[in-house]
């Protein structure tokens, strides 16, 4: 923390919102996706590894987790490195980003909340819609 800020600002470090119900695993991950920021949405590959999400692979038939740590994957390119990642959670929205720092999507958000990973805004996207059968 500095010195000189101003008063009544927060910018938190950290990603969750409430630490009530989430649920933190390690992650292996695939090698060569240079240093991969704290925040970022990953999704597993077909040989169990995980890797940095665009939209297109940000979906509801690939498992997704959020990085809780600065990873580098370019560390070693024969041995995955380990790093911890919420699969559950409130997060905080503005911590969350895609591959590449790209926005996270409304269609997104939703393949997250329906994989037990919450932002902590109110979303209004037309894609929560709560009509039971349709």
């Amino acid at each position: 923390m500095s010195l000189y800020e101003v008063i009544g600002t927060n910018n938190p470090s950290y990603l969750l919102a409430d630490p009530q119900g989430a649920d933190k695993i390690a992650i292996p991950c695939v090698p060569g996706n240079g240093t991969v920021k704290r925040g970022t949405v990953m999704y597993r590959t077909a040989n169990g590894m995980y890797a940095p999400a665009s939209a297109a692979e940000a979906i509801s038939t690939n498992s997704l987790v959020v990085l809780d740590q600065t990873v580098d994957t370019d560390a070693n390119e024969t041995v995955a490195e380990d790093a911890a990642a919420y699969r559950a959670g409130r997060l905080l929205r503005d911590k969350v980003t895609l591959k590449d720092d790209a926005a996270l999507t409304d269609a997104v958000i939703l393949v997250l909340r329906q994989q037990g990973i919450v932002m902590d805004q109110m979303d209004t996207a037309e894609t929560f819609n709560n009509v039971v059968g349709g």
